[in-house]
């Protein structure tokens, strides 16, 4: 197979990738969660409060405890909002597809195909 119809099945693969459940569930679902201003603030002042953090520990600083505990006070709220749940469960669909495909590709360049059925993979192949 040349390296013209290869890269043509990749964007028909990438195509059906953008139209699945599973990226309009997450597309849906960020939408969603920036639009709540409440939600979309949280999730911005996590992300500072943990590069920061992340900065000071790379540096070699010790972390105050005032700063851990807001840190996971902020954590605790992400994971009891509604919004940032549904975007995780969304997210983690996402990726599992994402595996997936990349898993039936691996297979397929091994040459390990589901050939002696799915006991090997469990079925994640989509044979």
């Amino acid at each position: 197979m040349s390296s013209e119809a290869i890269i043509k099945l990749a964007f028909e693969l990438g195509d059906s990738i953008a139209h699945s459940e599973e990226i309009a569930a997450l597309k849906a679902a960020q939408e969603k969660l920036v639009a709540n201003q409440e939600a979309y603030e949280l999730i911005m002042r996590y992300q500072e409060a943990r590069m920061k953090a992340e900065q000071k520990k790379s540096s070699g600083l010790i972390i105050p405890s005032n700063e851990e505990n807001h840190l996971a006070v902020l954590e605790q709220q992400l994971n009891s909002n509604v919004l940032v749940q549904e975007l995780m469960k969304a997210q983690e669909r996402f990726d599992n597809l994402m595996q997936a495909v990349y898993f039936a590709m691996n297979q397929a360049i091994a040459g390990d195909g589901c050939s002696g059925g799915c006991s090997s993979c469990d079925g994640s192949c989509g044979e």
